[in-house]
């Protein structure tokens, strides 16, 4: 039994099911130690096939880290979706002034984002999303 086959019998003894069929970079990167380890030093792998799976291993570590990305990306644009803020446009709120704690009111004529949050351009000052109090909504 080659070394590669012993892996996926032991995994599939283990599991108590089917080897799978896709591999991720820890099993390739277990299965090229165990290559490494059995080959005959008087017959080392020829140069291609070593070029060859380092380049594969490159492959699956950029498509790794490109997944990761994607999905971190995609998880916050759902969390700050602009859009979901546009029907606060052009309705009168009211918030708290933080720095003379009394309520103020205004018609809401921009969102932007920054620093991990919303804001409302009320006039010419931004007011946080989470500082609003109230809004009225159109008659």
């Amino acid at each position: 039994m080659t070394a590669i086959n012993s892996i996926n019998s032991y995994s599939a003894q283990t599991t108590g099911t089917q080897p799978k069929k896709e591999m991720g970079k820890e099993q390739f990167l277990k299965i090229l130690a165990v290559q490494l380890q059995n080959q005959d030093p008087t017959k080392p792998m020829e140069d291609r096939d070593m070029i060859s799976q380092m380049a594969q291993l490159s492959v699956l570590e950029q498509l790794s880290n490109l997944n990761q990305s994607l999905s971190a990306f995609l998880f916050s644009n759902q969390k700050n979706d602009l859009s979901q803020y546009s029907n606060m446009l052009e309705k009168k709120v009211t918030w708290t002034n933080p720095k003379t704690n009394e309520l103020e009111t205004g018609v809401v004529s921009g969102v932007k984002y920054k620093d991990n949050l919303v804001y409302f351009q009320i006039g010419d000052q931004e007011i946080a999303s989470n500082a609003i109090k109230s809004v009225e909504l159109n008659k």
